[in-house]
């Protein structure tokens, strides 16, 4: 049997952890990561205190009782958290989609990082439990893929079809929006943007319109490029709601400095140029965006009813429906990664992991088979730290030494005589080493357990 104090050749690179596998007990674990949803929760609805702080909501500023401080107040406490974490998104106020979309949204892992899992699973030889490898996969954009099914609205009328990007993988509802979405983000991959410098506008304006929600200056009502302006700025932030809804969120100001600051932002003329061929003439935005339609921007769609994209596409979502829903779906996933467990098993058990299920009703993930052995088929250093594991289930490697060895330094020579055959037991499967050092005797008839048989390390 190989001695505990020897240590095989260290790679000279070790194989970065992508998933903390030291879990802490269910008691103490904090919750698995800040949602990145958080800045798609609908308005309007009352949250219950929980969820509010899920989604890291601030609390609103309660009124003052009746008669100041005293009796039935509560008294300011310092925030012993520290400084919150800044908010991965910029806030999104948009009104709740009145109903969900017919969609399945699902989450599976990120192939990459699923393999780098399974070695460290490998590398480790413990039993760690199946959920809090799915928590931790789900904590972390970058280990997870969001898996979108849309599914029949009634009997007799055909699914939704959605509209993905190509370049980004952002999916859309509408193919509308996705247009709008392609010429915002995708336009200057084909065209240049060029700046130059012209005169301001001039004009008598007396007032000035601005957008309430952006603080966008639109311009004077009466200026040429007003609607247009208007138009593209609808477009690209608040086409989930109608025109015309928008334009009540337009006010006009008297107010010559926005008026003068406006001109000055409107100084610089902006111009396109294709990228090929070199040296072609300059074009307007209006130009550009109606060759980009028309030539382009086809190529960069797809339609179907099943699309798994990344998680960080899933974080851009313009869509508000869609977004909704993977919000929804991420919040019941955090409370329990059920479609996460589910692809994780066919997968574990496809790269030689093994499964299996404690008293409690938790399943753990292994890469060594629990195999049960009889100790009286054993020789006698074996039987005995079976015997004792089989009486004091749960103890750790420290507790089997001071009950087998009492009295005996931990860095003795006669640890060995007790840790040896443990390792022997926990690389056959005989004994298992779950994630937070407890060991355990798998339960079930010892295989080959009749005729006797003695087994030998």
């Amino acid at each position: 049997m190989d001695n505990e104090t020897s240590q095989p050749s260290q790679p000279k690179e070790k194989p970065v952890i992508l998933l903390d596998l030291n879990f802490v007990p269910t008691w103490a674990r904090q919750p698995a990561g800040k949602n990145p949803y958080e800045q798609f929760s609908g308005g309007g609805e009352r949250r219950d205190r929980g969820e509010r702080r899920e989604w890291g909501g601030e609390r609103r500023d309660r009124k003052p009782r009746p008669g100041g401080p005293g009796k039935g107040r509560r008294e300011e406490r310092p925030d012993r958290r520290g400084p919150r974490e800044p908010r991965p998104f910029p806030e999104r106020r948009m009104e709740r989609p009145p109903e969900m979309l017919p969609l399945d949204i699902s989450f599976i892992p990120e192939r990459t990082r699923l393999s780098a899992v399974v070695h460290d699973l490998r590398e480790s030889g413990r039993a760690y439990p199946l959920m809090d490898i799915a928590s931790a996969f789900l904590a972390n954009p970058a280990f997870y893929l969001v898996k979108i099914e849309t599914r029949s609205p009634g009997a007799g009328q055909p699914p939704l079809r959605l509209f993905q990007c190509k370049e980004c993988r952002v999916v859309f509802g509408q193919k509308d929006a996705l247009m709008t979405h392609a010429l915002d983000k995708h336009l200057e991959k084909v065209f240049v943007r060029e700046e130059n410098k012209v005169e301001p506008p001039s004009g008598n304006f007396v007032v000035i319109a601005r957008c309430r929600l952006s603080g966008a200056l639109l311009g004077p009502p009466n200026y040429h490029g007003y609607n247009e302006k208007l138009q593209d700025l609808w477009k690209k932030k608040f086409a989930h709601m109608s025109l015309d809804a928008y334009r009540a969120h337009i006010e006009t100001v008297r107010d010559p400095d926005l008026i003068e600051k406006w001109k000055q932002e409107n100084s610089t003329q902006v111009v396109y140029r294709p990228r090929e061929p070199e040296g072609a003439a300059p074009l307007s935005l209006a130009e550009v965006q109606r060759l980009f339609v028309q030539d382009h921007a086809p190529a960069l769609a797809t339609d179907g009813h099943r699309f798994i994209i990344p998680a960080e596409a899933a974080r851009q979502l313009d869509d508000p429906q869609l977004r909704n829903a993977v919000r929804e779906a991420w919040t019941r996933e955090s409370h329990r990664p059920f479609s996460l467990m589910l692809a994780l098993r066919p997968a574990f058990n496809h790269m030689g992991l093994h499964l299996f299920r404690v008293k409690s009703g938790i399943t753990f993930v292994t890469y060594i088979r629990p195999r049960p052995i009889d100790p009286g088929q054993a020789i006698t250093s074996i039987a005995a730290v079976l015997q004792f594991l089989q009486s004091h289930p749960g103890c750790s490697r420290q507790e089997l030494v001071e009950k087998l060895r009492p009295g005996v330094s931990l860095d003795s020579p006669t640890v060995a005589e007790v840790i040896s055959p443990l390792r022997w037991l926990i690389e056959r499967g005989h004994v298992i080493e779950f994630f937070n050092g407890t060991l355990s005797v798998p339960g079930g008839r010892a295989a080959g357990s009749n005729p006797p048989a003695h087994s030998h390390p």
